[in-house]
């Protein structure tokens, strides 16, 4: 009995040591090896996080600047369709018929005023099937006029096929639309642009329309305000300080110009 009483203890004895053991083992870091860990950890946080920023402002960037791209584009290209249907005058089918020229208002426009937004309107012979610039459909042969103006930040546009006046949008993030127009006063049959200028005095002598429209972009995606370039320094009107200009201080939009110049293709061909 005493010898089984003797293993019984033993194997208590030994199991009390592992125990012991164990615990030493197992005791843990000490405060200052956690905060180091939490301080190390805290870094590596930071630095993913900054890159995260980082990577997601230049995507913003890069995204509003193409867009901005866009926005300037489709704007001259619909104020330039426009521009160069300005004048097309039906002729007739038949061989005996006498071609007469167009009998409307080729082009005209109104010089904004202390900086303001030109407006320009253009009229040509449209035929049966053919749309106003609000997409109307023409339903017989007849002259269409389209009247482009700037409300607000929209490029907007009123065709006279339906009969009533409701400018509707085409273009949002307009800022400004300036036009110069190219007029040849010598007389004689070369029909070549002398000079341009931003409210002839007979719009007869206009042989071309040189549009500049200012784009911004959708989002606020700058740093700080943008100093840029203005439609009076694109379009040469503004020298000096005056062709620059630089956005209000809680405005952090990007903005461009774009410039493009276009020929009265049916009136250059045609003696007015």
């Amino acid at each position: 009995m005493s010898r089984i009483f003797f293993m019984e203890h033993d194997d208590k004895t030994r199991t009390f040591a592992e125990t012991c053991i164990a615990k030493i083992r197992q005791k843990g870091f000490t405060l200052v090896e956690l905060l180091i860990a939490m301080t190390l950890g805290l870094l590596i946080l930071l630095a993913i996080g900054s890159i995260y920023i980082g990577s997601r402002a230049t995507f913003r960037m890069q995204d509003d600047n193409a867009r901005l791209q866009e926005t300037g584009r489709y704007a001259l290209e619909v104020l330039g369709r426009s521009i160069r249907q300005a004048g097309f005058w039906n002729m007739p089918t038949s061989a005996v018929a006498k071609a007469t020229g167009f009998g409307g208002t080729t082009i005209a426009g109104v010089d904004g005023a202390a900086g303001a937004a030109d407006t320009i309107t253009v009229q040509y012979d449209g035929l049966a099937g053919d749309r106003d610039c609000e997409g109307n459909v023409l339903a017989a042969n007849a002259v269409v006029q389209d009247d482009y103006r700037l409300s607000g930040n929209d490029l907007q546009c009123d065709g006279n096929v339906d009969g009533t006046v409701d400018h509707q949008t085409l273009v949002s993030d307009i800022e400004d639309v300036q036009i110069l127009y190219g007029i040849h006063t010598s007389g004689g049959s070369d029909q070549s642009v002398q000079q341009y200028v931003a409210a002839p005095a007979d719009w007869g002598q206009v042989y071309s329309v040189r549009v500049c429209v200012q784009a911004r972009s959708a989002n606020s995606v700058n740093n700080a305000p943008q100093r840029y370039l203005n439609c009076g320094g694109a379009l040469g009107t503004a020298a000096g300080a005056a062709a620059f200009t630089t956005a209000g201080a809680n405005d952090l939009r990007l903005r461009r110009v774009f410039v493009a110049t276009y020929s009265l293709r049916n009136r250059v061909t045609n003696v007015p």
